[in-house]
């Protein structure tokens, strides 16, 4: 993690965020294990942001009022320096890491060109991290926006999942016009899963997509072992939920 109240100054090539200040001590970040279900064994982090001091604000709320406040790259920034020391770490070389990223994060000017220097700058291999794109609304010409940058950056070896998958603009129309790693169906019908038949029938379907789109598919909100267990036994990729892990500070974790 970052100091607190640290001054991020990075070079002038990447005008947008050059001497942009935080105010660290209001956020940090957990990592909630993602598991292979075949292996049982953790393959990635995802970092999930936390704010110690907006308590009684939730996250959601939070991340819109900083994007609305015009520093979608400097929460980008913020991110990647959580997952940087743990990426850099020789005791991490067998996870990856995901990051959750607004889609007016990925659609800003300077998205790109902040990952690309800050991967140079700190030697960090782009295979070790996924990109996750939220489900957040958005206009037509941001979704637009969404789509040229994250496929110029995936022709270039970044690689990207869509977050919450049925919900908001993580869709079918997402899934045609991007070529993702991986994408992540919604935790609800995750948890629904065992008693709405209707969810069932989604959460079958869904696992199909790594035969059908050729992408890694995570379920999300396997909150019980039985959660677990419909999603191995329908063949799902990864999983992710309280039944396999909770979100800890990552020191936490492996200790």
């Amino acid at each position: 993690m970052l100091a607190d109240n640290r001054e991020i100054i990075i070079e002038s090539d990447v005008s947008a965020i050059h001497q942009a200040e935080f105010d660290f001590k209001s956020f940090t970040f957990h990592f909630q294990p993602i598991f292979c279900l075949k292996t049982n064994k953790v393959v990635m982090y995802e970092a999930l942001l936390r704010s110690r001091q907006f308590a009684s604000i939730s996250i959601e709320e939070l991340v819109i009022d900083v994007i609305s406040s015009g520093k979608s790259d400097q929460l980008t920034l913020l991110t990647l320096e959580a997952i940087r020391p743990y990426v850099s770490d020789p005791k991490f070389n067998d996870v990856k890491f995901t990051v959750n990223l607004e889609p007016a994060q990925v659609a800003s000017k300077g998205f790109k060109r902040l990952v690309n220097y800050y991967f140079r700058k700190f030697k960090i291999d782009m295979r070790r991290v996924r990109f996750e794109i939220t489900e957040r609304p958005c206009s037509h010409k941001m979704f637009n926006d969404v789509l040229v940058n994250t496929n110029s950056m995936t022709a270039n070896g970044y690689l990207f999942a869509i977050d919450d998958f049925g919900t908001g603009v993580s869709n079918f129309e997402m899934l045609c016009e991007l070529d993702v790693y991986m994408i992540k169906l919604d935790g609800n019908f995750g948890i629904k899963s065992l008693h709405d038949i209707n969810c069932q029938k989604v959460f079958k379907f869904v696992s199909t997509f790594d035969e059908s789109f050729g992408c890694k598919v995570c379920a999300e909100g396997l909150e019980t072992e039985e959660h677990v267990e419909l999603a191995r036994g329908l063949g799902f990729c990864f999983g992710q939920g309280y039944g396999l892990g909770m979100p800890k500070v990552l020191t936490g974790i492996v200790e």
